[in-house]
Formats: C-alpha cells, structure tokens, sequence
C-alpha cells in the first residue's frame, strides 16, 4: 500500500496544474487529498496544524459513501506527520489529526464503533527525508476502508446414507436334548391271560426339535426304558413324533404337545399310542437349555382312558 500511495503524492506533485484546478489556496507542487486506490484515501495537513481544509472534508466525504455502501465495513484512520519537530510533540500531532478525521467521518454517518484511530507520528513516512526536514506528504492522514469478506455461499451437505443396521441374529432351528425319564402304565395285560396289571418304566429319552418359526416346530423322540414290577421285566422302548406349539419368551418357553406313536419291549405289550404333552424350558446361558414335561399316552389296545401311561421328565439340551 506504501507504494501506491507514494505513486499517488509523487503524481500529485509532478501536476501541479490538477491541484491548482481542485484549490487555488495551495501553493503550486502542494500535495493534493484524494482516494489513491479502492477504499484508500489520504488527507493532508499544514505545517504544524491539525484543522481539516475543505478539500480534506471532500474526501472524507467519499471515504464515508464507501463505507455505507455496505454499512459492514472497518475503517482505519492512521495519522502521521514529517520529521520536523520533536518526535513527542510530533506523535501528538498525528493523534490530533486522526483524531479530526474521525470527528469527520462521524459527522457523515460513520458509527464511532466502526473506526480504529491512531498516531504514527515521524514513522512510516511516505517520502523518506532525514530529520528536521518539512516534506508536505508527510504531513497526512491515511483512511482505509477495508469491505468484509463476502459470507460464504452455503453449500447443502450431500446427504449421507445412514449406516445398514445390524444384521439380525439368527434365531436358534433346532433343539438336540437328552435327560431321564420316568413312566407308570396303569393299564398292562398280564402274561398269564388274567386282570389288567400296573407296571412301571425308568430310563432316558432323547428328543430333536426342529423350530422353523416363532412358535414351534415338529420334534422326534425316543425312549430306552427298563420295565419294573411287570410280569416280565425288561428293556423296552417308546418311539413318537409330535407337533408342537412353543412360543419362544426369551430365556422361558412354555411348550404344548401332541404326541404320536408306539412303545414296544418287555413289560408292555406292542402298540400304538396318543396324547398329549406339556413342558417348558429355560435358556439361563445362551445355547443352553434346561426343562421339566409331564406326558399322557393313550393305548389304543386298551379300550379305557384310565389304561394309558403317565410320564414325567427332564430335559437338557443344547440349541443350534
């Protein structure tokens, strides 16, 4: 800025006609006020004074138009003088005349907030000269009005997809489970031909669940027993399917039954047998199951509903 404004004054100087034309009070070659570059302007002094002369005001004028033509902009008002006098009393003097400036401005519409004033005294001259030289272009006082940045333009963020959830855990198919089992035929034939005998049978029942949904699924199971106070003790076995509806409740599931089938072997006669079954499990550790179930078969051979067989149970079993 120093460069075009000492371009300026020297250009000011080598036409002494122009400022002759903008006022006759000056003698030839003084230095003339004026806006050397967009929003920069200078203002110059007489020897020794701090007075504004009416060409002075004129550009004070300008340099308050171009601050309302935004209303937003800061203006800088440095005062300076030459290297004759003393540097104290010349530091006052540049302080004085920003400080006419300002009044200036003020008085053309610019907010006293808006305007930083200050004093440079014999620094940062415009022309250098040594000491005790009275050089016109020293003697000033540079106005600068700096515009604010333009706001940015906003720009709308691109949208961001939100991340894919999570995927769902697969739910657990299919159940394999194994525990001891226990059953009391109320309605066995007896070996020799007579009344309808009791018996008891003890042993360990495996069982494979498929689950295909929420509520259950079909499941196979097989019994290996051993016959106890039957006329003729043994091993025997139950083998049946079922349908069952197990609505699954997080670490508890109640199931439902319906069992079809046959048993076999000693201490019961072969046949065919139906009923229900009841039960359920808790899952305490994730894969992990433990339950207790109660069923009744119906014999078909036996004509009576009070000749079928009681069982209870419990189950431990592992889900995949």
């Amino acid at each position: 800025m120093k460069v075009l404004l000492i371009g300026a004054s020297l250009l000011a100087v080598t036409a002494p006609g122009m400022a002759h034309a903008q006022t006759s009070a000056r003698p030839t070659g003084a230095p003339v006020a004026s806006e050397v570059a967009q929003g920069q302007y200078l203002v110059f002094f007489d020897l020794g004074r701090a007075e504004l002369t009416s060409e002075a005001r004129r550009v004070v004028a300008e340099a308050a138009e171009s601050y309302r033509q935004t209303g937003r902009a800061r203006v800088d008002v440095t005062g300076y003088t030459d290297t004759s006098g003393s540097p104290a009393r010349n530091q006052r003097l540049s302080e004085q005349r920003a400080q006419a400036v300002e009044v200036e401005l003020v008085q053309q519409g610019v907010p006293a907030s808006s305007i930083t004033v200050s004093g440079r005294g014999q620094n940062d001259l415009l022309v250098p000269t040594a000491d005790g030289v009275r050089q016109p272009e020293n003697r000033r006082v540079e106005i600068v009005v700096t515009q604010p940045e333009p706001a940015p333009v906003a720009v709308a963020p691109e949208p961001v997809e939100p991340p894919p959830p999570p995927p769902e855990p697969e739910p657990d198919h299919f159940l394999f489970a194994l525990g001891p089992v226990y059953g009391h035929n109320f309605g066995e034939d007896d070996a020799d031909g007579g009344d309808k005998t009791q018996s008891d049978m003890a042993g360990v029942e495996l069982t494979f669940n498929a689950l295909p949904g929420f509520l259950g699924g079909v499941s196979l199971k097989q019994m290996v027993l051993y016959s106890l106070n039957s006329t003729d003790d043994g091993a025997a076995g139950r083998s049946v399917a079922s349908l069952d509806f197990a609505p699954d409740f997080g670490i508890f599931r109640p199931t439902l039954s319906a069992n079809f089938g046959g048993i076999y072997g000693n201490g019961v006669q072969n046949g065919f047998v139906a009923g229900p079954e009841i039960g359920f499990d808790l899952t305490l550790i994730k894969g992990f199951t433990v339950g207790l179930k109660a069923a009744y078969d119906y014999q078909f051979r036996n004509a009576g509903w009070d000749e079928g067989i009681v069982w209870g149970g419990l189950d431990l079993g592992i889900r995949f």
